[in-house]
Formats: structure tokens, C-alpha cells, sequence
């Protein structure tokens, strides 16, 4: 039988792990793609609202630096074990050369 009580029916999915500041910051790269486009092209069809482009390119590129630079970062640290995780094996290890050396000690002693 399986203990389903502590887990979850399905898996989380990544963007249920996302922050709320990286949802906003998500929306707002595509909002302003959308209107860095749009107003882009309506500057060039008519020679207005270059200033409204230009303002929207802008926060595009901030934004999808700001996007990618934590995207980068959640990979690298869902790539990087956990540091008590490395500092458990690190005492199990320790722990297990330890009884090893123990254990040769006292079959050399029992010889």
C-alpha cells in the first residue's frame, strides 16, 4: 500500500514554483514585446510615436534581461546540490572510513 497522505497527486510543474515578482516580470517582457512591435510598426508606417517605441524597447530589453538572468539562475541551482546535502555525505563518509579504519585496526589486533 502507498502512503499518498504527504504526497502530492501530481508533480509541480515549474510554473507553480515561480514567484510572483518572476510571473510579473514574465507578463511584462511579453506585454512589452507586444507593444515595442506594435508601436514599432505603427512608427514606421506613419513617423509617430517613436518616442512610445523606442520607451518600449527599452523595457523589453530590461526585461528580458532580467527574465533570462533568473532563468539562469534557477537552472544552475536546480544543477547544484544542496549544500547540507553535500555536507551529509561528506559525514557519512567520514563516518564509514572511520568505522573502516576501526575495523582494520581490530582484525590486525585479532591476528
Amino acid at each position: 500500500m502507498t502512503d499518498t497522505s504527504t504526497r502530492s497527486v501530481r508533480p509541480d510543474t515549474r510554473w507553480e514554483r515561480h514567484s510572483s515578482t518572476q510571473t510579473l516580470a514574465e507578463l511584462l517582457l511579453g506585454l512589452s514585446f507586444i507593444t515595442a512591435v506594435a508601436a514599432g510598426g505603427y512608427s514606421a508606417a506613419t513617423g509617430q510615436l517613436t518616442v512610445l517605441s523606442q520607451g518600449a524597447g527599452i523595457v523589453f530589453l530590461v526585461t528580458l534581461t532580467c527574465v533570462l538572468v533568473s532563468w539562469f539562475r534557477s537552472v544552475e541551482r536546480e544543477d547544484t546540490p544542496d549544500d547540507r546535502t553535500v555536507a551529509q555525505a561528506a559525514r557519512s563518509t567520514a563516518a564509514t572510513t572511520a568505522q573502516d579504519s576501526i575495523a582494520a585496526i581490530d582484525a590486525e589486533y585479532r591476528r
